[in-house]
């Protein structure tokens, strides 16, 4: 069976799944091979989160909760390999491509009547998600505790902030950080996954009606809050999986190219820093946590950082196993996708599919970050299946490295030596001080 935490209990395990639009093809994958593992050990999941992306495999794999590992794993991969293009987007190029050309220049130039809030059609999602998802079993997995919590983050507009919307335990203190995230306790549907999933700009705001409490206009979590670990350390997990898009430890600072920045180089820097970046910090500030850590379960740095998060309701600090499954080398995925376009789309070859001609031509050519963006939104069944391999891959890289699946030294997958962790734990204890200070 699983290890005991350091109250003697099974340990609470949590899912992470950012945010990435097909990328969440290198999830299932990765979790293929973890959900194994883990019933191997004699754990399960139990509190999953997802964002966008992330947000779907995370229901997904709620509305399975109740089949062995080796079921779901087989479920999720036949759902990923069956994905086509039309089950997430309409074609672009089509009668009505005119129209949406005229209301962009429209909306540009400010004239009445003319709006456009979104460059692509996710209406085909819709019922995707419904074949895709059984939400009777979600709901009824929640029930009988094989689903402690599903949450999913969404951004809304009226109030800014990420919003987690939560089937099952909502958190029971609140953990540091998390003032700017909303917990709303509901019944998750493909609302609220479609919501977490609209990336503003390229997809239409969705309207989210329960709770009441919580209605309004959503867009995608991933613009707040992509990677929600913080998430599930609120709602009771001691130890968590995390999958990511890209290596853990930092990207090496590059020297600018002498030319001119392309279109599609600033949207792959904007989408790094809302999508993988963000991913990367959390993990470094689960690194920090942990390096700050010095005495046991229910202690933090020092009394007075203690006695502080107490008094405003705050779990105490504690140290968190975790396992982590990204690439190896930064820009895997986006390689894939630039070689799989090439081979599937090159020359002749894109009369079958011009909307993806169309997307290259638009995101700079043979331009690097090309590869970057349409990684996102290249819903090709043969980059699906590689995305699907790279996962596994990596997955069974992490358990190689780690035949216990757990992990909690920064120094042992980050790069940390003792220095870089003493100046996570100082760093750490001087951001304590300084909230202290502001309230």
């Amino acid at each position: 069976m699983g290890e005991a935490n350091g109250n003697g209990a099974a340990p609470t395990i949590g899912l992470v799944l950012p945010g990435g639009g097909a990328r969440g093809a290198y999830e299932a994958g990765a979790l293929s091979i973890l959900l194994p593992a883990l019933e191997a050990r004699g754990e399960r999941v139990s509190v999953v989160c997802g964002t966008s992306v992330g947000a779907i495999n995370a229901a997904l794999l709620a509305s399975l909760a109740g089949l062995p590992a080796d079921a779901q794993a087989e479920a999720i991969l036949a759902r990923w390999r069956s994905v086509r293009r039309g089950d997430i987007l309409a074609r672009l190029i089509s009668p009505r491509l005119p129209l949406r050309l005229a209301r962009l220049v429209g909306e540009a130039l400010g004239l009445p009547g003319m709006r456009l809030t979104n460059l692509l059609d996710p209406s085909p999602l819709r019922g995707s998600l419904d074949r895709w998802i059984d939400w009777g079993e979600v709901a009824s997995n929640v029930r009988s505790g094989r689903i402690r919590s599903l949450a999913v983050v969404a951004t809304s507009l009226s109030r800014g902030r990420p919003v987690a919307f939560v089937h099952g335990r909502g958190p029971a203190l609140r953990p540091a950080g998390d003032e700017e995230i909303g917990y709303v306790k509901t019944t998750i549907g493909p609302e609220h996954v479609r919501a977490s999933a609209a990336i503003p700009i390229l997809f239409p705001p969705v309207r989210v009606d329960a709770p009441k409490s919580a209605a309004g206009w959503y867009v995608d979590g991933g613009t707040r809050l992509n990677s929600p670990l913080k998430p599930a350390l609120a709602l009771g997990a001691d130890r968590v999986l995390v999958v990511a898009f890209e290596p853990l430890l930092r990207r090496p600072a590059t020297v600018g190219e002498d030319d001119h920045p392309h279109l599609a180089d600033v949207a792959a820097n904007v989408l790094d820093g809302l999508l993988v970046d963000q991913v990367v910090d959390d993990v470094h500030r689960l690194a920090a946590v942990n390096a700050f850590f010095v005495e046991d379960q229910t202690t933090g740095g020092s009394p007075a950082a203690r006695s502080y998060r107490t008094v405003r309701g705050r779990a105490p600090y504690r140290k968190v196993s975790y396992a982590l499954v990204a690439p190896e080398e930064h820009g895997t995925i986006g390689r894939l996708a630039a070689e799989h376009l090439a081979a599937r789309y090159g020359g002749l070859s894109a009369l079958r599919e011009p909307d993806y001609a169309l997307f290259s031509l638009l995101l700079g050519g043979q331009r690097a970050s090309r590869g970057e963006l349409l990684s996102f939104l290249f819903f090709d069944e043969e980059y699906i299946g590689a995305l699907i391999d790279a996962g596994r891959s990596d997955a069974v890289r992490w358990l190689d490295r780690h035949p216990r699946l757990w992990c909690a030294d920064p120094a042992h997958d980050l790069g940390m030596d003792v220095g870089d962790a003493t100046a996570l734990r100082e760093g750490r204890a001087l951001e304590e001080w300084r909230e202290m200070r502001r309230r």
